[in-house]
Parts: structure tokens; sequence; C-alpha cells
């Protein structure tokens, strides 16, 4: 039997007397850095931005039968809700989906089960998903409060409210929701698909990256979730964002499994679109249904009130997550490595620890 060299030390080691031998063991160290694979994936998301804008101009002509010359305008036009909703998908799906995807072709024979994707899950994980959810929507509300009182020049902020407005008006337009398919078409498009390509960019393809790459998860988590609120471009969302972003990072982590993510997304994104629906059908959806406060906060609160509303939020959702933690073990999600491994890997060297 040939031994190699980690294991020949072991055993003269063990025959020197040393009775705990040790052994530094190789990490598995990547061909190309993982620098190196940030930087490919950064080149996926810029073929997918490209590739977006192209299927957006397609689903444009298709559901107008006109180039859009003027797409701003048009966009506000709510005669051109469904395509602007149409258009949004086909170009998330290239933005976000399809680089992750291609990515995860790179670096693992097995792509959609790197990205997540398997069938391991259980109710009670399903259920402290809906209930971390609805906790997590209060503490971005909170967050939403928070995030409006922090100070900043006059100027940017007229600049962000602009922003703000001007995505709102796109979002009123695509939230016209007449009748019950319109509903459906809205939770479709707003709702799951985000829910779907999102989930797979960042939490499937960015998350699991910076965590292998910074060797810590709280910094992947977080680096993760900032990238994510920051991609949405919201100032005064930023913070609630994060915060979901955290939350979604931590739920994918323990769980391994992409789909309890994409639900816990879809749910959140679905409570908004149902809370518009049903204003829509009492009449005209005020702006202020779109604040990231809502639907839990609508008036002004002083700072204290606010960070322990914060504060709050934090402590009602640690023995959840720790819950759906010990469920997660429970069913051996802990024991599942969805990440880049060394044989699926090729940017990294197969390296063999030793075994007596």
């Amino acid at each position: 039997m040939h031994l190699d060299e980690s294991q020949e030390e072991i055993i003269q080691q063990f025959v020197a007397g040393n009775a705990m031998p040790t052994v530094a063991v190789k990490n598995n160290k990547p061909q190309i850095s993982y620098f190196g694979q940030f930087g490919i994936l950064i080149g996926m998301l810029g073929g997918g931005l490209i590739a977006g804008g192209f299927l957006s101009v397609l689903a444009w002509m298709m559901m107008t039968g006109s180039f859009p010359k003027n797409i701003e305008k048009d966009l506000l036009n709510p005669a051109f809700g469904n395509a602007a909703k149409l258009m949004q998908l086909v170009a998330s799906f290239g933005m976000f989906f399809l680089p992750a995807f291609f990515y995860a072709m790179i670096v693992n024979k097995r792509p959609l089960t790197h990205l997540g994707f398997l069938s391991l899950m259980s109710k009670k994980q399903l259920l402290f998903v809906v209930i971390i959810v609805l906790v997590g929507l209060f503490l971005s509300g909170a967050l939403g409060e928070l995030n409006e009182m922090i100070p900043i020049s006059k100027t940017w902020a007229l600049k962000f409210h602009k922003w703000e407005d001007e995505y709102s008006e796109q979002i009123m337009v695509m939230a016209n929701m007449k009748t019950v398919w319109d509903y459906l078409f809205t939770l479709i498009v707003i709702a799951l698909a985000p829910a779907i390509f999102e989930e797979v960019l960042f939490r499937g393809g960015f998350q699991q990256l910076f965590i292998k790459w910074f060797g810590n998860v709280w910094i992947g988590i977080i680096v993760t979730s900032i990238l994510f609120s920051a991609v949405h471009v919201s100032y005064y969302g930023f913070l609630p964002r994060a915060a979901l972003g955290v939350i979604l990072g931590l739920l994918f982590y323990y769980s391994k499994n992409i789909w309890l993510n994409i639900f816990a997304h879809f749910l959140n994104n679905g409570i908004a679109i149902t809370q518009l629906y049903a204003m829509s059908k009492n009449g005209k959806i005020p702006k202020e249904a779109l604040d990231d406060n809502m639907p839990f906060f609508s008036g002004t609160l002083s700072v204290l009130p606010t960070i322990l509303l914060v504060a709050a939020g934090i402590f009602a959702l640690i023995p959840l997550m720790r819950a759906f933690k010990k469920e997660s073990k429970r069913i051996g999600a802990d024991t599942i490595d969805n990440t880049l491994s060394p044989s699926d890997n090729p940017f990294e060297n197969e390296t063999v620890a030793p075994t007596i």
C-alpha cells in the first residue's frame, strides 16, 4: 500500500511516542484565485446585462409591436403596463439568472446542485420561513423608518427622493391590477420571478463564493447582503433590503436549499403585491403604499422608539433563526455541501486528507 507524505508523517510521530500525532493538512487551493473567480462571475454579470437588455427590447416589441423609442416615457404609460411587466421579467432573467447559471456550470459539474436546487426540506422549515418573513417585514418597516432619519445633505436628499419617486411611478404602472388575472400575472412578474432570479445569483452565486473566499460565514453573508441591497439602487430602502439579505443569507446557509429562499423572497414580495391589489380594488393606490415601512408603519416615529422597534425585531428573529437552524440540522442539511468541491471544480487542486 502506498502512503503519501502526510500519512508517513503521522505514523512516524506515532512510533516516536506521540499519542496525538498532528500534521498540517493542506487546504484545497484554487488554481484561479477567488478574486479571479469573482471576476469571472462579474464578467458573466456584464454579459447578462447585455443579454437582458436585448431580451427586454424583444419582449417590448412583441407586446407593443413597436421599437421602444422613448422608453422612460412609455414605461409610465398605463397602456403599456403588461409590456413593462414582461420587459422586467426577461431583463431580470438575463441579468440575474443566466450569469449565475453559467458561472455554476463552470465551477461545478452539477450546476443546479451548486446553486442549491435540492429536494431536502421539512414542513417545519416552511412554517419557520413564514414566521421569519412576517417578523422580517416588521423589522424592515422599522429599519425603513430609521433609514429616513439618517442625516444627509439637502442636495442628495432631493436626488434620492427624485429617484424613489421615478421608481414608484414605474411600479404603480406595473401594479395596475384591475382583474384577478392581472393580480396573478403581477405576482409572477414582480414577486415570483425576482425571487427565483435574485436568489440564484446572490445566495447561490455570490454568497457561496464570498463565504469560501473570506473564510467567514458572517462576512460572506453581510457582503452579499450589501451588494443585494445596492443593486436595487434605493437609498431609503437600503437598510430594509440589507436586513432582508441577511435573513435570506442565513436561511440558505442553514438549509442549503434555494427553494426555501425563493419561497421566503416570494412571500416578502407577494405580501406587498397583494396589499397593492387590495388597495387598487378600493380606489387609487396611495403613494405611501410603496414605502419600505409598510404595512406595519405608516406614521412618523421619533429616533428612540424606532431604535427600540429595530431591536425588538432583531431579538424576535434570533430564536426563530436558531429554531430553523436546529430543524435544518435535524433533517441533515448541515451535512450537505453544495458549495465548490475539488472533484467538480476545475479551478481547484484536489488534495487528499491523510487517513489511518
